[in-house]
């Protein structure tokens, strides 16, 4: 299993007992420790959001500065997203009901969805009024006390990225991930704004458009990022290689278990809903292949958590006196075709006149049909050509559910 994450105590700057004690465990990617410190994060960057918000409001109106009052409105929006992050850890504590079998955990996703559509938005109009700025440029009231002010904001909000970043990492949430680099790039916003004023009060008002041209980039930058990523997740994208690698190296490491293919994963927030075959010899008893099953579906339980395990299971009857043959023959001819990832399923059964075969062929995602029917025709030719007595053959094609296939 893998190890607690520990926070970093440096960048949990006095927060770090509060934060242990509401998670309740040092291990913060526990699904209710993550769910707690998502919400106490999400209205945490609530209240600092609407008081820089606030304080930037006045800082523009006072200065006349578009790329201070932009700077707000990033803020501004802040506020609606980080309520939306801290409402979706509470949401997804609701448990399972008959409506939602598998939970609520997706509507983190749908959470980094709506931010990145806020920011997006927000992007779209910051670059606008800078754009207004460069055109009609005017003079700023820039005072050494304004600067100071936003200053001091600047390093709120770095301690703000810096906390959000820890507890990200710790609880491993894509939508605090999502939050932290927001809050790195409202730093460097702020820091744009922080020299437009400079350059406004060194006598180039240009600048401030500049500025806000910037804010408006980096927004812009970071909500096409997340919103990229939170729509892969809500289609199902395949699941990380490495975490493929693991479970299948799992399976075979379990006496009696002869392969494993067709491993299906589906990310239900913290919860991984794992399914898959496995292949075992014909020659055993249904009860015993049974109680071989609920070992493995336990054994990746354990080894993989928050994850539910269902397998099924295929018999293999390797006594026939070709199958050895039939299978060297397959395994030949896939290692020469790129566009076949595996085969598995491999039956052969005597008739009067010889035998029969089918096989499963897992392809490549979106070959054409006239490219599969070559493919299964030259299958059938080449194990024709070196099985005289084979009779019927049947090839099964499928595609991978999962991106990669397994030996």
């Amino acid at each position: 299993m893998t190890d607690p994450v520990q926070p970093k105590p440096q960048f949990l700057w006095g927060l770090g007992a509060l934060a242990r004690r509401m998670a309740g465990t040092p291990d913060f990617a526990q699904p209710e420790a993550r769910k707690r410190l998502g919400m106490f994060q999400g209205w945490l960057s609530v209240a600092l959001s609407i008081l820089l918000a606030l304080t930037k409001g006045v800082l523009a109106w006072l200065s006349g500065s578009i790329a201070l009052l932009a700077d707000a409105v990033n803020n501004t929006a802040d506020i609606v997203s980080s309520s939306v992050i801290a409402l979706s850890f509470a949401w997804s504590r609701r448990p399972r009901d008959r409506g939602h079998p598998f939970g609520h955990g997706r509507i983190e996703h749908i959470a980094t969805l709506v931010l990145s559509l806020a920011l997006l938005a927000v992007g779209f109009d910051v670059g606008r009024a800078g754009i207004q700025r460069l055109l009609h440029p005017r003079p700023l009231e820039v005072s050494q006390v304004l600067l100071a002010v936003l200053f001091v904001t600047l390093l709120v909000k770095t301690w703000l990225a810096l906390f959000t970043r820890t507890l990200a990492r710790a609880t491993r949430s894509d939508t605090l991930a999502a939050d932290a680099w927001n809050h790195i790039f409202d730093i460097l916003s702020t820091a744009l704004v922080f020299l437009g004023l400079i350059g406004a009060r060194l006598g180039v008002p240009s600048l401030d458009g500049w500025a806000g041209l910037g804010v408006a980039g980096f927004i812009f930058f970071t909500g096409a990022r997340y919103l990229r990523s939170s729509i892969n997740v809500l289609l199902g994208e395949a699941p990380d290689p490495a975490l493929l690698v693991r479970i299948r190296a799992i399976v075979l490491a379990q006496a009696g278990v002869q392969g494993a293919h067709e491993v299906v994963i589906n990310t239900y927030g913290d919860q991984l809903m794992v399914s898959l075959h496995i292949e075992v010899d014909a020659a055993r008893t249904a009860r015993d292949v049974h109680d071989l099953a609920e070992r493995v579906e336990r054994q990746i339980e354990t080894d993989v958590p928050d994850s539910k395990v269902i397998i099924h299971v295929d018999p293999v009857d390797r006594s026939h006196p070709d199958f050895a043959a039939a299978e060297r023959i397959l395994h030949t001819f896939c290692t020469t075709e790129p566009r076949i990832e595996e085969f598995h399923d491999l039956r052969l059964d005597d008739t009067p006149s010889g035998f029969n075969l089918s096989a499963d062929m897992m392809l490549q995602l979106n070959l054409p049909p006239a490219a599969q029917r070559d493919i299964e025709t030259r299958a059938e030719k080449t194990l024709r050509d070196q099985l005289p007595r084979l009779g019927r053959v049947t090839l099964h094609r499928e595609t991978s559910f999962s991106g990669a296939a397994g030996p």
